[in-house]
């Protein structure tokens, strides 16, 4: 979520769960934190579940899931056959071993949104809010996010600030949604996934 203030028109729409204005971010980033995915064009109202569903995403992944390849999403998803979620209430150890994988594996997007909020703090709370359109707010997110992967790429280091948190603020809050449903076939995959990796 990125605050912002909304056009008076259609502020009730951006209004978070958390009772502020915001843009709601998909983003999809790989182990060393370069962003390979960003949608920042739905505002905060509007449920993940629903942007990932009417992103690229589905279809991309479907063309790469015969190669094994999984996104790791929070239960504020369902768990789809490209895309793993944590076992709501483990049962098991194999379960409680996936899960464990499963958030310390996930702490990648953690840690690149607080990055991508410590290098850019136009984009953290704590900087103020975006005061401009839905669309200037989304050129702003892209372009940060490009520079981001470029400062990677360039090995541009990252001076942070010091402070309580050590500069680097963990930007993605616990999800406190219901956990979206899933289809029977997408548990039995994640099923076959624990027991095939974590028993």
């Amino acid at each position: 979520m990125w605050p912002w203030y909304p056009p008076r028109r259609s502020e009730q729409v951006y209004r978070n769960r958390k009772s502020y204005h915001s843009m709601n971010l998909q983003m999809v980033c790989l182990a060393d934190q370069y962003i390979s995915h960003v949608n920042a064009k739905f505002p905060g109202s509007v449920h993940d579940a629903y942007i990932l569903r009417n992103s690229s995403i589905p279809y991309v992944m479907g063309q790469l899931q015969r190669h094994h390849v999984w996104l790791l999403g929070d239960c504020g998803h369902p768990n789809l056959s490209w895309l793993l979620t944590p076992v709501r209430n483990p049962w098991t150890r194999d379960e409680e071993r996936y899960n464990e994988a499963h958030g310390q594996t996930r702490r990648v997007i953690e840690r690149t949104f607080g990055l991508l909020k410590a290098r850019f703090r136009y984009l953290h709370m704590t900087g103020g809010s975006l005061f401009c359109s839905p669309k200037k707010v989304w050129q702003i997110i892209m372009a940060c996010c490009m520079l981001h992967n470029l400062a990677l790429r360039r090995k541009v280091p990252f001076l942070q600030e010091d402070g309580p948190d050590g500069g680097v603020v963990a930007a993605v809050e616990p999800v406190d949604s219901e956990e979206e449903e899933s289809e029977e076939e997408d548990i039995d995959n994640r099923n076959t996934v624990i027991h095939q990796y974590f028993q």
